[in-house]
């Protein structure tokens, strides 16, 4: 019992560090022409499910977790084929008012479990003026990389590519000489035994393909 209360705060903190910062999407980096950083406004909270406001929903003692339904694959959330309403639904809190170039994010707090291979971190959707999804932003950590890895090289074509910075793995999906969609892998600054989920940083920005 004790484990299972240490992993989840664990989690916890893995959630809240990278879904609270300000940062700049790792796409910004190729859709801006690859120099300029493009900000991130902020947005307000939206509470899913039941219609309760956000700050009602954070205190209520049997409310819904705040990263979301449990998920069982991976392929459950890094999809294309969802809509503002489904992210609102799955999430009982979402971030929304993010501006990025010509469209519109909804950020969500990720835990998808208690193994090694999962992921905890921020999770942001990208929707372009029609509603339609456009890109995938995930920013987090993870104790094994090799379940997200398997993910993006067989289902959206990420192909492993050299690089001068040995702490790097990274995989990316190219066309015409340009990095459309990429997943960068670091071994985390400090590894901690006790600490077994947290030991990859990860950055994963995913364009529709």
């Amino acid at each position: 019992m004790f484990k299972r209360s240490a992993f989840l705060l664990i989690m916890a903190a893995a959630v809240a560090l990278p879904y609270l910062a300000t940062s700049t999407d790792v796409f910004s980096r190729w859709t801006s022409g690859g120099e300029k950083t493009a900000g991130t406004s902020g947005g307000g909270w939206i509470s899913g499910g039941a219609g309760a406001s956000g700050a009602a929903a954070a205190q209520a003692p049997k409310g819904p977790k705040i990263e979301g339904q449990a998920v069982q694959d991976l392929n459950e959330i890094l999809r294309f084929d969802g809509t503002p309403g489904w992210v609102m639904s799955r999430w009982p809190r979402v971030t929304a008012g993010l501006a990025e170039l010509d469209l519109q994010g909804y950020r969500v707090p990720l835990v998808t479990g208690t193994s090694e291979q999962d992921l905890a971190g921020s999770l942001t959707y990208y929707f372009d003026k029609n509603q339609q999804m456009a890109y995938i932003n995930f920013r987090g950590s993870t104790g094994d990389p090799r379940k997200l890895i398997s993910l993006v090289t067989s289902r959206y074509s990420f192909l492993p590519q050299k690089t001068d910075d040995p702490g790097l793995a990274l995989y990316q999906v190219r066309w015409n000489g340009q990095a459309l969609s990429e997943l960068r892998i670091r071994t985390s600054r400090i590894v901690r035994a006790d600490q077994p989920h947290a030991r990859y940083d990860i950055e994963l920005a995913m364009k529709r393909p």
